[in-house]
């Protein structure tokens, strides 16, 4: 079995993805964005914000994007709770990798405080050794920063080594921190868009990704 399991956080254990596309439709509305600006912004979901608003706005300054940045957050922040309910064997999984003696972590593009917020509600702490968000690390995904810091605390062999995601920029971390990685069809990208970033293995749903790590690495 793999001794290290490295979990983004939004469509791979909570079910967030609904509720942070309602909170960019408020913000489309309000600044009343040309149609196709909501589509192209849910298929960036897995990229810091402020990252999101340069690809969606190149010609925009960056007092532009912190502003609309600032509007998502400040929406988002009274709705964190509500919109991120586990997906269902989430909580089953993490007992059993414990149990197991598996390390498991988070590795997030939100700010950790957010992701914090989510554990302390459903009292999940002791199931996570780390978590890593985006104010705690340079290069985000899919630089392999976020998973370099982890493995190293850890001193985890990168074959040993897996991480799980929604978004081919979770897979594509993986791919560059040369680690095996599990792409899991619960989030805002098709197992079809997940192929291209080549993971180790592509599913559907909690179970199958507890039952991966447990088996291990099989080439």
């Amino acid at each position: 079995m793999y001794k290290l399991a490295i979990f983004d956080f939004d469509g791979t254990l909570v079910d967030s993805t609904p509720g942070i596309i309602d909170v960019m439709k408020i913000v489309v509305d309000e600044y009343n964005f040309e149609e196709g600006i909501l589509e192209e912004w849910q298929h960036l979901v897995g990229v810091p914000l402020p990252r999101q608003m340069e690809i969606i706005f190149p010609d925009r300054d960056g007092d532009f994007h912190l502003e609309v940045a600032n509007r998502y957050r400040e929406i988002y922040d009274k709705m964190a709770i509500e919109i991120c309910p586990p997906f269902p064997h989430m909580i089953p999984m993490l007992k059993n990798l414990k149990d197991a003696g598996i390390t498991v972590t988070i590795a997030s593009s939100k700010r950790s405080n957010l992701v914090q917020v989510v554990i302390d509600h459903h009292n999940l702490n002791e199931y996570f050794a780390m978590v890593v968000g985006a104010q705690e690390v340079t290069n985000h995904k899919p630089h392999s920063e976020s998973v370099d810091v982890t493995v190293e605390k850890f001193g985890t062999a990168r074959e040993e080594t897996v991480v799980i995601g929604d978004s081919i920029f979770d897979l594509d971390m993986a791919r560059n921190a040369r680690v095996d990685a599990i792409g899991v069809t619960t989030g805002v990208h098709t197992a079809e868009m997940l192929a291209k970033s080549e993971p180790t293995h592509i599913v559907t749903d909690l179970v199958a990704v507890e039952r991966l790590i447990l088996n291990g690495r099989k080439r």
